[in-house]
């Protein structure tokens, strides 16, 4: 197969990535290892508020069929149940179903792999019953299926802190939040206030010492004030956090760099969201851990890069396109946390040492000149 951009994931980064490109004309190839596009956003049933303008506020699920939708009468092929396994000699990428490998010739390449879910490991961790925060979500919201009776859940991020909140709405009892940090990760103050209102127990600088039971989860023993307590437990559900998906970058030879605000180990890139590995770009998660208002910005920004080196947009447009789009990242990834724009600029600044240059004035007018 040939094509103009190669999209590797099909979640919201990829999907918003695809119709940016195709909408410019650039012949476009989306390649996802589920058996649907829409990733993440397939059991968010939440109301998103943090999304670029465009898309105003909607609930995940609807933000998954609007993505999708726009793709229908423009030039993008989508090959579901297949993923990347790595590339031949003459720079085609190989993508397979597990039975047969499609050789695609691309001109450009966009990662957008998003974020795998990260667990905290204790003695019985493996019980049935244990999960993550985000196999639990999977099973209320796409499989309407409720996991438990009697729930724990452990860390307080914000996606731990909703699905918690998820959690109680389907009538499961939740009895508490546990977490080693000194204070609540989560900033969404709505679902804070859900959960306090609730009467959910938080155990701050505590955590879980052990689980227990006959083939599945039981009992609960988590440390918390210097004492232990036991609970009656037959669902935990872990929500650590994510870290970016890196394979694909490792294969593409990309180089990385690290940055903690942003979900640890990274492919450098460039404000145009160009890696190392020239014509190979990244968005979404992938770019560092984020909400989904960057999320989307960061693959309209890699889209709009794409376009322009395949003539498909002027660089005059491009870098218009490009620096709203910063601008908007930057009012909504702020919003949530300085640090993280901050380790965004210095990880472009690291690789690339004309970011000043080009986006001077974006930087000191909202940053104050880091």
């Amino acid at each position: 197969m040939e094509t103009d951009l190669l999209i590797v994931g099909g979640g919201p980064a990829g999907l918003h990535a695809a119709y940016v490109a195709a909408s410019n004309g650039i012949k476009t190839i989306i390649v996802d290892e589920s058996f649907s596009l829409g990733g993440q956003l397939r059991q968010q049933t939440q109301q998103l508020n943090n999304l670029p303008k465009q898309f105003g506020d909607q609930t995940g699920t609807a933000l998954a069929q609007t993505l999708i939708e726009r793709l229908t009468n423009l030039d993008v092929t989508v090959l579901l149940k297949h993923t990347m396994i790595g590339t031949y000699k003459d720079g085609r990428v190989g993508v397979s179903n597990g039975q047969n490998t499609i050789p695609i010739a691309a001109k450009k390449v966009i990662v957008a792999t998003g974020a795998a879910e990260e667990a905290f490991v204790f003695p019985g961790w493996t019980l049935p019953g244990v999960m993550t925060a985000g196999a639990a979500q999977i099973l209320m919201n796409r499989e309407h299926v409720i996991p438990g009776k009697n729930a724990l859940v452990i860390g307080s991020n914000d996606f731990a802190l909703e699905v918690g909140k998820q959690l109680v709405e389907n009538g499961v009892c939740l009895q508490g939040i546990v977490d080693n940090e000194v204070q609540l990760v989560g900033k969404k103050a709505e679902t804070v206030h859900f959960l306090k209102e609730a009467g959910v127990p938080v155990y701050l600088d505590s955590f879980v010492k052990h689980a227990s039971g006959s083939g599945e989860v039981e009992k609960v023993i988590i440390s918390y004030n210097n004492t232990e307590e036991e609970m009656d437990i037959d669902l935990v559900c872990i929500g650590k956090g994510l870290t970016p998906i890196l394979e694909p970058f490792e294969i593409l030879n990309c180089d990385f760099t690290y940055e903690k605000e942003l979900g640890g180990w990274l492919p450098q890139y460039s404000t145009m969201m160009e890696t190392s590995t020239s014509s190979i770009y990244v968005a979404g998660n992938a770019a560092g851990i984020t909400n989904l208002g960057p999320i989307l910005l960061t693959a309209e920004i890699a889209a709009v890069s794409v376009a322009e080196t395949l003539n498909g947009l002027s660089k005059e447009e491009a870098n218009v396109k490009r620096e709203l789009s910063w601008q908007e990242l930057y009012r909504l990834e702020s919003a949530e946390s300085q640090n993280a724009f901050h380790a965004r600029v210095n990880l472009m600044r690291s690789f690339q040492d004309n970011v000043d240059a080009q986006l001077t004035q974006l930087f000191n007018m909202f940053v104050g000149g880091v």
